[in-house]
């Protein structure tokens, strides 16, 4: 008897266990019902620490819990929804490539799985055998499906890069036109004018938000967090606190771009120190054979002709 498709079913009836498990714990499990039983448990006399609370859960409640949690997010991680916003922010970040939006990413990847698809059938037709076909026809689709996707991460992580290379240069300017008697805003718009790049744009349209009203703050944080650089982020957090509790701003800015060229300088050395062990495959799989073959190559012929 073939086990496959009980082994199949036992899977999905864990998945649709674990989905209803987690939206129960969702809406039973948070906080404020946490908070609400240990009020009520002082109310009566037993006043008890939330991990108090905690540790009375059954075990394979508290065990399984963690796996819910994530399971939960990865499914939320993989609606329709949320892969737009994330397509939409990441698009926006590297200057929609080809005029794309979410709808149009979407499309080039139904298209390239489409595409990828007819050419492994073509492939499995050429092998000749069914696994082969199912094979290369799955795999096919798979590849044209995600490699819109994997596109627009490398372009993500070169855009990154080059903000990532250029923020230092920026921040001395904003830091000397501050030091000069500019604010901060004045600051950006000089940058925006004597600097072309990505960061740049982003911050013309961090600028252009706050003439148009939007709180300073909000319009920085959501530009920091869209580029997903760290340093960058940890930046913005600075000047955001600097400026409400009275810090010069200009110290801060100078200060976190003394600290990125440390970290470029130190990523450029560990680079560089990393060039030895990968250029020692194509040395051993490359030249060496291409050594040997020149060397004893003679020798060998000589030896091959005295045995004839």
């Amino acid at each position: 008897m073939n086990g496959l498709p009980i082994f199949i079913g036992l899977l999905a009836a864990v998945g649709v266990w674990l989905i209803a498990a987690g939206i129960r714990g969702a809406r039973t499990g948070d906080a404020a019902t946490l908070a609400r039983q240990r009020l009520a448990r002082q109310e009566i006399g037993l006043g008890q620490s939330a991990v108090a609370l905690e540790l009375e859960k059954p075990l394979g409640e508290r065990l399984l819990r963690p796996l819910r949690k994530w399971f939960v997010r990865q499914m939320l991680r993989m609606t329709p929804a949320t892969q737009a916003a994330a397509f939409r922010r990441n698009l926006d970040f590297v200057g929609t490539p080809l005029g794309l939006d979410p709808a149009g990413l979407e499309t080039l990847r139904i298209a390239g799985a489409a595409a990828f698809g007819t050419l492994g059938v073509a492939l499995g037709v050429l092998i000749g055998s069914p696994v082969a076909l199912a094979i290369a026809l799955v795999g096919g689709a798979a590849v044209g499906f995600y490699l819109p996707v994997l596109w627009l991460d490398q372009l993500v992580r070169q855009r990154r890069g080059e903000l990532e290379s250029a923020l230092p240069n920026a921040l001395d300017v904003v830091a000397i036109s501050m030091e000069a008697g500019l604010g901060l805003d004045r600051a950006l718009e000089q940058l925006v004018r004597h600097q072309e790049g990505p960061l740049t744009l982003l911050v013309a349209r961090a600028l252009r938000e706050i003439e148009l009203g939007r709180p300073r703050a909000d319009a920085l944080e959501e530009m920091a967090q869209a580029t997903g650089v760290e340093d960058f982020v940890a930046l913005v957090r600075s000047i955001i606190h600097a400026e409400r509790t009275g810090v010069p701003i200009a110290r801060t800015i100078e200060a976190h771009a003394a600290q990125m060229r440390v970290k470029r300088r130190l990523h450029i050395r560990a680079e560089a120190a990393r060039a030895s062990l990968k250029i020692l495959l194509p040395t051993v799989g490359c030249v060496f054979p291409t050594l040997w073959l020149i060397l004893l190559g003679p020798a060998l012929l000589v030896v091959l002709s005295i045995r004839h």
